[in-house]
């Protein structure tokens, strides 16, 4: 019994390690991802009619700010939304942002669920047919 014990101690104290390194691994450190791009028709030649969406994560200790940012196909970046949450790693992984549901109604953050996952930072997000997309995020240096 004593030995049982110890063990299921043994494998708590592990995970509970794994859960903050990959906390730590989160903490001062922004990510970005393409998270959608769109094309407008134009009647003429119009070089800024493209847009690529990202999205972009910026961790600290206790809250995440949350950046939609748009680039024009000509350069011209645009921030359409900012936002700032508390946030904490659960299980599974998985960041849970304490967002308010009334601030993403039609946002970006609504389905999504954003993991860590051997050592990156993965977003699932489902579109309206149900179907999961995979978003991948890269570690980007802020100065």
């Amino acid at each position: 019994m004593k030995k049982q014990i110890l063990f299921l101690l043994l494998i708590n104290s592990f995970l509970g390690l794994n859960a903050q390194s990959n906390n730590d691994m989160l903490i001062n450190q922004t990510f970005i991802s393409m998270i959608g791009s769109v094309c407008e028709e134009t009647p003429d030649d119009n070089p800024c009619a493209g847009l690529e969406i990202f999205l972009i994560l910026n961790f600290k200790e206790d809250n995440v700010s949350i950046i939609e940012k748009e680039v024009s196909s000509c350069g011209i970046e645009n921030i359409t939304s900012m936002l700032d949450y508390k946030w904490k790693l659960i299980q599974n992984h998985e960041i849970k942002i304490d967002n308010d549901p009334k601030e993403i109604e039609y946002d970006f953050l609504k389905n999504l669920v954003i993991k860590v996952e051997q050592g990156k930072v993965t977003g699932y997000i489902k579109r309206g047919n149900k179907i999961t997309d995979k978003i991948e995020f890269k570690k980007i240096n802020i100065k």
